[in-house]
């Protein structure tokens, strides 16, 4: 199996613990790396706005699409930023690691 690595962004608030919980639960994702309080900047109805948010990097066996289902059902945003980051392998221990613990 090819470990994917995916990013999204989620307010600061505890919500990212919420979520990153419901997706270990369903046991669908291998593991969740949560960068906090990131100063978000962007455009919207014609005004620059603001807000903190954080980070979420999350390692899995899934698919683009099938997280991008996953996350739509309990991401607390109507429209979430989810991109898939490229990377050529993992090491074969961490794989191992994450099939026995999925």
């Amino acid at each position: 199996m090819k470990v994917n690595i995916f990013y999204t962004t989620l307010s600061s608030s505890n919500l990212y613990k919420e979520l990153a919980n419901k997706l270990l639960e369903e046991k669908k994702i291998i593991c969740v790396n949560i960068i906090k309080n990131i100063e978000s900047f962007y455009k919207e109805d014609g005004l620059i706005k603001t807000t903190n948010e954080s980070i979420m990097i999350i390692k899995t066996f899934l698919s683009k699409s099938k997280l991008e289902k996953l996350l739509m059902k309990h991401h607390p945003y109507d429209i979430p930023f989810i991109a898939k980051i490229l990377i050529d392998d993992v090491n074969t221990a961490y794989k191992d690691w994450a099939e026995k613990n999925l």
